[in-house]
């Protein structure tokens, strides 16, 4: 948990939902892709009371994530802050939720094909090596979520023209 975040973040920025005790939940904000297809004008996106299946406002509500700061009582509901995750512990989850069972795969499938040569062992070896290389995974994130390296950390209120939109 003594990681630094004064370099090498990846920042976004969330709107606060809760505040409850030490623990906020935010939800992250849309980013400006959002409104800018040709369906805008008869998309229900922007109306807050379409939470219907299968529209943003229901996907943003799904997203919504709770981060433990000490000082969660110094915000207040509908706040904007910026959020941000190390690189490296962003690199570390992506590996391990892409990374082991791909590897996991791949591995078995290539022991079966060199000590059978047959496709059909072979693509179970690789279903094999697939639920290896998830269960390992789940076993590791279960890991870097107890040590915190995935919580993203509060880092500053968001400027009202802040965003996190690259272009």
């Amino acid at each position: 948990m003594s990681q630094s975040y004064s370099q090498h973040t990846v920042e976004g920025i969330a709107r606060v939902v809760r505040v409850d005790g030490q623990q906020l939940w935010l939800e992250p904000e849309q980013t400006t892709s959002c409104g800018h297809c040709a369906s805008s004008a008869s998309c229900s996106a922007h109306s807050q009371e379409a939470a219907g299946m299968g529209t943003v406002a229901s996907r943003l509500q799904a997203r919504r994530f709770m981060i433990t700061a000490p000082a969660a009582d110094a915000y207040h509901e509908g706040e904007r802050l910026v959020v941000g995750i190390g690189e490296q512990a962003l690199l570390r989850a992506a590996l391990t939720a892409y990374g082991l069972p791909l590897a996991g795969a791949l591995l078995g499938g290539a022991l079966c094909q060199g000590l059978y040569g047959e496709d059909l062992i072979s693509m179970l070896g690789m279903a094999g090596g697939l639920a290896a290389g998830l269960l390992a995974a789940r076993l590791r994130a279960g890991r870097l979520a107890a040590r915190g390296e995935l919580s993203p950390r509060v880092l500053r209120r968001a400027r009202p023209d802040e965003t996190c939109a690259t272009v």
